[in-house]
């Protein structure tokens, strides 16, 4: 009996790894496309003088997008990605 149900949640838990890989890149893909993230958990916007920053959080990810005269541009990366303030 232990061993079957050690062998179900090695099972389970490789599916689960498998599933977020596929949604990180699924995500990443998105991202590069243009199109709005699957999954938001919070949403940040950053004012400054010269333009807006917004920032998306998903599951261990996070997707920054620069709307500003002096930085324009996007990135797509962990959690602990900064933000840019000037350039």
């Amino acid at each position: 009996m232990k061993k079957t149900l050690g062998i179900i949640l090695k099972i389970f838990l490789v599916c689960l790894v498998v599933a977020y890989i596929g949604l990180l890149f699924t995500e990443y893909f998105r991202y590069q496309r243009n199109e709005p993230m699957l999954i938001v958990l919070k949403e940040e916007i950053k004012n400054y003088d010269d333009g807006h920053v917004y920032i998306y959080y998903g599951l261990g990810y996070k997707s920054i997008s620069y709307e500003r005269r002096s930085i324009y541009g996007k990135q797509f990366g962990h959690l602990f990605i900064k933000v840019k303030d000037e350039i």
